[in-house]
Parts: structure tokens; C-alpha cells; sequence
């Protein structure tokens, strides 16, 4: 994983003593040690910043809700399912809504359909999907922009609007080449993004008229995904100077209501400038949320390797933005 990478590489350069762990943890895991200051790091986060009671809060999507209730932080309505015949569908389903399903305790945007729009859709999401062997969630589907929030240590350090992936035709090369070409682009920025053409993609390129073969105009926009995953070719703009101020009260008193001191805020928002009470809506919080799109964000960049250890070495390391 490159952003652990980036920590790793930075700390030797500032003489932090590093300890590779990762065979022993069968993962990107190392100890980090100075000045009496000893961090486990996985996969680029410090553990120390996280605890398992903000890991069950955060992974299990409808038990989040509940934080979000007792902060009065606006979110969808939502019911869980075991399978498409749980009379609890029947009750919430409303016809004429729309609706996003997913699965309770996933992801990467594993799993997560849009636009659901009946009970048949419902059904036929569950045999596709039921491999997961999980509880899934039919959540309300409210419209707006993605905006993908980082904090640390009740801080919001950066700021992102995060776009579905798509690519822009240049009146020459098929859409299977343009898809290839950013495959290329998201190799270089994270090898461990992926880009996949699956059957939502498919359906997504139907409604549009297209297929992978053709060649879009020059400056057509071509949609390849609903979701603004960034595994999953997911694009991300920075906001971090922009966003309401109440944005930074609702991170602070989560990182105090969940005692963590880490984790990613995804919000659907009209406006990321406007007040959020009136114009987003809180969908999930990333308990170990990666940090790498920020490293390579439109408009502005962040140096979260720095950032991350400035904040667990202080200033008795010095300056960590090199």
C-alpha cells in the first residue's frame, strides 16, 4: 500500500526508528519509535488512534445511525435485511423513492447498487450479491455531490468532493482505450485502485447509448460508475478551505463521541459551502479510512504522511513536512 509506504519512507528520512512487522501481521505493519514514542502503524494509520469502539461503530452502517441520532448530524433513513423477504422491506419501501442498497459491513464500495427503484430490484440485488453472506442495508438515496471528510485527532486536516469514475472522449479513441488510458493514470497515483467494467457499469453505459467499442465525440462525458469510490476510479477535488464551519464542529464531536482519534466522513451535500443542516446529509464513517487521494487531489494536495507524523511525534521531531 503506497500511503503506507509514504510514512515509512518519510520517518527514515527524519531518523525514526523503523521496525518492519509486516510478515509477522501479514500486513503493511511497522513500529515506529522515538524519543520514548512507540506507534504501531497498519496500512498507514497509527493504531493508536483508533479503538474498537469506534470500529463497531463505524463498520456496522446502521449502528453508526446512531451516533449520528444522539449529535443530530442529518442522515437517509434506512432498514436492514437478511434476505428480499424480511417483512421490514415492505414496511419502509415507499414507491416513487429511490434507494440505495448495500451491505451492512463492507467496504470500498463493495456491493453498493443506486437508484433501486422496487422491491423486484431489491430481489434481484440480493442474487447477485448475496455471495457476501451479510446483512444488507436499503438506505434512502438523497442527490448531491460526495464530499469525503479526514480527521485526525478531531481535526479536519482535508477535504474532498469525490466524482464517480468517468472518462472524457477525444473524438479518436474507443471507449475501451479511454478506460485503459485511466487505468494508466490510476496506476500511477495507487496500483491498488481498480477500475472494472461490472454489470452496474454496463447498465450505466447502456442508459448513456454506449458501448465500449465506441467512439465518443471530442469532450463527451462518459459515466463508467454511480459510486465516487476511490477504488474504484473515483475522481477527488479539494475543499478543504471551502467547507461550512459546521463540518468542523460535527468531526470534532464525533472523534469525541466514538473516543477516536481517526476516521473518514462521507456526506452527500448540495453545496459543501452552505450549512450542512440544510444541505447534507452524513452516510458513513471510515473507521481506518485511506488517506492517498488527498496526496493527489485536484487544486490542492495535502502531505498527510507529515501530517500523520507531526501528530504522533510532535514537535520534539521537528519539521516533518520534507
Amino acid at each position: 500500500m503506497i500511503q503506507h509506504s509514504l510514512v515509512i519512507n518519510r520517518a527514515k528520512k527524519h531518523g525514526i526508528s523503523v521496525t518492519d512487522i509486516g510478515q509477522l501481521m501479514q500486513a503493511n505493519a511497522a513500529i515506529l519509535e522515538h524519543n520514548g514514542i512507540s506507534e504501531l502503524l497498519i496500512d498507514g494509520v497509527p493504531t493508536s488512534w483508533i479503538n474498537v469502539r469506534s470500529q463497531f461503530y463505524c463498520d456496522n452502517k446502521q449502528l453508526t445511525k446512531l451516533a449520528y441520532e444522539a449529535l443530530h448530524i442529518p442522515h437517509p433513513r434506512s432498514v436492514t435485511f437478511k434476505t428480499p423477504a424480511d417483512p421490514s422491506l415492505n414496511a419502509f419501501f415507499k414507491e416513487g423513492k429511490q434507494y440505495v442498497c448495500k451491505p451492512l459491513d463492507n467496504t470500498n464500495g463493495l456491493g453498493v447498487v443506486m437508484h433501486i427503484r422496487s422491491l423486484e430490484m431489491v430481489e434481484a440485488y440480493f442474487e447477485e450479491f448475496n455471495y457476501l453472506n451479510t446483512q444488507y442495508l436499503l438506505e434512502e438515496q438523497v442527490e448531491g455531490k460526495d464530499l469525503r471528510i479526514q480527521v485526525i485527532r478531531g481535526k479536519i486536516v482535508a477535504a474532498c468532493i469525490r466524482e464517480p469514475a468517468f472518462v472524457v472522449g477525444n473524438g479518436h479513441d474507443s471507449l475501451e482505450t479511454l478506460i485503459e488510458q485511466r487505468r494508466a493514470i490510476m496506476r500511477t497515483q495507487n496500483p491498488d485502485n481498480s477500475l472494472e467494467i461490472d454489470s452496474a457499469s454496463k447498465a450505466l453505459l447502456a442508459q448513456q447509448g454506449i458501448s465500449l467499442s465506441d467512439i465518443p465525440p471530442k469532450d463527451q462525458k462518459v459515466s463508467l460508475k454511480y459510486v465516487s469510490n476511490m477504488a474504484q476510479g473515483g475522481m477527488a477535488t479539494d475543499v478543504t478551505d471551502e467547507i461550512h464551519p459546521l463540518y468542523r464542529e460535527w468531526a470534532t464531536a464525533l472523534s469525541s463521541y466514538l473516543n477516536t482519534g481517526y476516521m473518514g466522513l462521507d456526506f452527500i451535500t448540495t453545496d459543501p459551502q452552505q450549512n450542512p443542516l440544510a444541505h447534507a446529509w452524513i452516510l458513513e464513517i471510515n473507521a481506518r479510512a485511506e488517506w492517498l487521494h488527498h496526496t493527489f487531489s485536484e487544486r490542492k494536495q495535502h502531505d498527510m504522511a507529515g501530517i500523520i507524523l507531526k501528530e504522533v511525534f510532535g514537535e520534539r521531531r521537528g519539521d516533518l513536512s520534507q
